[in-house]
């Protein structure tokens, strides 16, 4: 009988891990198929929105033949070539970040200066920037870094603040010099700075202060030479500080000391020079090529609501920068700030335990609030309240800040509450203070965390319309915002003005067209943090 029993008991514990194992796999199969549907549904899309913008019909087999084999086929034979060896894939990924990345840094410091006004940028950039660097330098010298940490982010606050005061004595006092000039100051002395520092720590501050020397010296030899022919040099010290010079530092330093992976560096380059050389035949050849609504036109023109081929969205792109780079300044800073204060220095008992658990509470439910709410709110607050102008960039960007903060808050406390409490008591244990801790041992863990958040974040607010139509954001303008007070719109707001155009060319040409570049001007941004997140990951797994 017991034997019976026995028996019976290991069919049922059979048969319950058999149907654990069906649940399992049927579960797997569920997120898989469920995976290939979204994945399928979002190529779907991006192809519908591809071949309305590209109109890839439209261009002959020669055009494609020609393509194939001075772009397609050189660049192939190169990737499949650098992926075999990991040295040349190292310094091939290298090329590509520093000169697709210096050309995006150099284009949108442009684009913004120019239209904010060069003066104004230089006088808030020194204000802002000189305090910390003064504050870090005094650091360094007196070797007291318990209080001047925190102090770093107060002098930057402290210096805006000043800017914002004093501004109309300023003002005046930075027209003096020439655009071109300011332009040095916003671009070329940072730079300089950066690569000076590089070189410091790489080898020794000689050589540091050498190349910080050189960068501004053949700066200004190229203003010079550009002056001398008639020239306005301010764009191209602008390319030459931010995009040739990084471009240059990196692709000589692989070049002589990594001699395994030196070839790599060519990546990029076979990339761009098949690109030219198309173009060139193409036009050399007269081949019929894409009749696309991406065009020269679409992205340095301003709107043109009766043809298409002239329509553009340069306004909405800057205006889109500018809006989603001032949140950014607003958002980040401050949800930062508050998670660490809610998971490093909030009481965990007593009223002030009650009270920021409540905070988090609050918080947390605020991140899936819909985003028209945010609209309200922002229309109560910044119009209403403040008495701000109607559809200016700062009421935008605040807007838009206030959507993001609650995602980043969210975000940045699940990267440090992520840190393992035994690297902190190991730090205490060495006599660091609570910030030295948080700035030598809990950041570096948790910054790859944060720089996730910030890209969720950056991806929400970037194609938001609600908020923006609440708060009266105008949906077409024809110039580019000049300051934080002037009126902007954004991209997400003229493709859906364009979308109710009567005439089938903008509906199926040109507004494709601009949600390619929304989501080009996105990938960017995305881009960069994943950069960033990448380089703090591997610096923390060596």
């Amino acid at each position: 009988m017991a034997a019976e029993n026995e028996g019976g008991e290991g069919l049922r514990r059979a048969t319950g891990t058999q149907l654990r194992r069906l649940k399992d796999g049927l579960f797997e199969v569920a997120l898989l198929g469920a995976t290939l549907v979204g994945i399928v549904s979002l190529l779907v899309l991006f192809g519908y929105i591809t071949f309305d913008a590209f109109r890839p019909l439209t261009a002959s087999a020669q055009w494609y033949l020609l393509y194939f084999g001075t772009l397609v086929t050189p660049t192939a034979a190169f990737t499949w070539y650098a992926r075999r060896d990991p040295a040349v894939r190292a310094a091939n990924a290298k090329s590509f970040a520093v000169v697709f990345g210096g050309l995006a840094v150099s284009l949108v410091t442009y684009v913004v200066a120019d239209s904010v006004s060069p003066h104004d940028v230089l006088v808030f950039l020194l204000f802002g920037a000189v305090p910390p660097l003064l504050v870090g330098v005094y650091a360094r010298v007196t070797d007291e870094r318990t209080y001047t940490g925190p102090v770093i982010p107060v002098a930057a606050v402290l210096g805006l603040a000043v800017a914002a005061l004093f501004y109309d004595v300023l003002r005046p006092v930075a027209g003096i010099a020439d655009e071109w000039v300011a332009y040095v100051g916003i671009a070329t002395l940072p730079v300089a700075g950066i690569l000076g520092l590089v070189s410091a720590r790489r080898w020794s501050p000689r050589r540091g202060v050498i190349a910080a020397t050189a960068v501004v010296l053949s700066t200004l030899f190229v203003a010079g030479g550009l002056l001398g022919a008639g020239v306005d040099p301010s764009f191209w010290v602008v390319l030459f500080s931010a995009f040739v010079v990084p471009v240059g530092y990196v692709v000589g330093s692989t070049v002589a000391t990594e001699s395994d992976g030196r070839i790599g560096v060519l990546g990029p380059f076979v990339l761009l020079g098949g690109v030219f050389a198309g173009a060139a035949l193409e036009r050399q050849l007269a081949i019929q090529g894409l009749e696309s609504f991406l065009t020269p036109s679409l992205l340095l023109n301003s709107w043109d609501g009766l043809n298409a081929s002239n329509a553009g969205v340069y306004p909405q792109i800057v205006g889109s920068i500018v809006i989603v780079g001032f949140m950014a300044l607003l958002a980040f800073p401050v949800g930062i700030s508050a998670a660490v204060y809610l998971e490093e220095y909030a009481p965990n008992s007593g009223w002030g335990g009650r009270l920021a658990t409540l905070l988090e509470v609050n918080i947390s439910n605020l991140a899936g609030v819909p985003s028209v709410v945010y609209g309200l709110l922002g229309l109560a607050l910044f119009r209403n309240t403040l008495g701000f102008g109607t559809g200016i960039t700062a009421s935008a960007a605040g807007t838009l800040g206030l959507l993001i903060l609650p995602i980043v808050v969210v975000s940045a406390q699940e990267a440090i509450r992520a840190v393992p409490d035994s690297l902190r008591e190991a730090s205490y244990g060495m006599g660091a203070s609570r910030w030295q801790t948080l700035r030598n041992v809990v950041f570096p863990e948790a910054v790859p965390g944060i720089l996730t958040g910030t890209i969720l974040a950056l991806a929400r607010a970037i194609g938001e319309t609600a908020p923006l139509v609440i708060i009266a954001v105008a949906t077409t303008t024809y110039s580019p915002p000049e300051g934080l007070f002037s009126s902007a719109t954004a991209l997400p707001l003229q493709i859906f003005a364009a979308r109710s155009s009567a005439m089938p060319e903008f509906r199926h040409g040109v507004v494709p067209a601009t949600a390619v570049v929304l989501l080009v001007l996105m990938l960017l941004m995305n881009a960069t943090a994943i950069v960033v997140r990448n380089r703090y990951d591997r610096e923390i797994n060596q």
